[in-house]
C-alpha cells in the first residue's frame, strides 16, 4: 500500500482505473486497499477514487529532511550522544536526527550496527568504532538498506542501547511512513536494553500511515520543547521518560 501512497505524493489523486493499471491488480485488490487506507486515515474517498488527507506527513527526500530543524537536530544528536558508553553495542537508525549523533560519540571503544549508508559513511572517520552494517535493498529516497533478511538479522543482536528517529506522536502511539518499517521497528525494539527516540517539536500532534509502536516500548524521548499537557501526560503515564534540551541545559548551569 505505501507504493499507493508513493504515487499519491506526485499525483495527489487516483482513480480505482489508475491503481488498476498503475500496478496491474484486480477492481477487487485496489478497492481492498483503498478501504484499508481510508480506514488508517490516510487517505479520503472521492468520486470514483482516492485522495491525501490534509493532514497526511509526506516524507521529504533525505536531503531535504536533514535540511528541517538543522540547528534543532545537532543539539539533539550532541545530547543523545552523551548516553552511549564504551564498550557497548549500540543500534542508530536512519533518522536525519539521529545521524547528528555520530561526531558526538566520545568513545575508546564502540560497536555500531545500523542499515543507514550515511550513518556508516561518517562512522568509518572514527577508528574507535566498529561498524556493522546490515543488508538489503537500497531504498535510494531515504538512503538505507531494507529487505526481509534485514529483519531476520535482528536476532544476532542484543543492543544496549537504540536511538530512533520518528515520522509522528500522537496520543495514540508513534507512527511511521513506511510499512516494511513497523515490521523492522518492531523486531527491533525487542532486542534492546533501551530504546530512546528523537524527537523535535514538530513530531508532536502528528500522523502518519501506520502506528507501529505503543509508548511502553519507547523507554526515553529527547526533544527539544514539550508537547501539549495532554500529550505530555499520555507519554509520562506510558512510563515514558520525556527530556527536553532546555531542561538538560538548566541541571548543567
Amino acid at each position: 500500500m505505501y507504493r499507493i501512497m508513493e504515487c499519491l505524493e506526485k499525483n495527489e489523486s487516483l482513480t480505482v482505473i489508475d491503481i488498476c493499471d498503475i500496478f496491474q491488480v484486480s477492481r477487487d485488490t485496489a478497492r481492498r486497499d483503498i478501504v484499508k487506507l481510508t480506514e488508517q486515515g490516510a487517505v479520503i474517498r472521492t468520486h470514483g477514487g482516492i485522495a491525501l488527507t490534509k493532514f497526511n506527513q509526506k516524507i521529504h527526500q533525505y536531503v531535504v529532511r536533514q535540511n528541517n530543524e538543522p540547528e534543532v537536530k545537532e543539539k539533539l544528536g550532541a545530547y543523545a550522544a552523551s548516553y552511549v558508553k564504551d564498550n557497548e553495542l549500540i543500534f542508530l537508525d536512519v533518522s536525519t536526527t539521529v545521524k547528528c549523533m555520530i561526531p558526538y560519540l566520545a568513545v575508546q571503544s564502540l560497536k555500531v550496527v545500523t542499515q543507514s549508508m550515511d550513518n556508516a559513511w561518517l562512522l568509518m572517520e572514527n577508528d574507535c568504532i566498529q561498524t556493522y552494517v546490515m543488508g538489503g535493498l537500497i531504498r535510494p529516497e531515504t538512503r538505507y538498506l531494507m529487505s526481509y533478511d534485514t529483519i531476520k538479522k535482528l536476532d544476532d543482536y542484543r543492543f544496549t542501547k537504540i536511538f530512533i528517529g520518528v515520522t509522528g506522536i500522537t496520543g495514540e502511539g508513534i507512527y511511521y511512513y513506511y510499512e516494511d518499517d513497523m515490521c523492522f521497528r518492531r523486531e527491533l525494539v525487542k532486542r534492546a536494553e533501551q530504546v530512546i527516540m528523537l524527537a523535535d517539536h514538530t513530531k508532536f500532534e502528528k500522523c502518519s500511515f501506520f502506528k507501529v509502536l505503543d509508548f511502553q516500548a519507547i523507554d526515553t524521548i529527547i526533544t527539544d520543547r514539550l508537547p501539549s499537557k495532554e500529550l505530555q501526560e499520555t507519554i509520562e503515564n506510558a512510563g515514558v521518560e520525556l527530556i527536553t534540551l532546555q531542561e538538560s541545559e538548566e541541571s548543567h548551569v
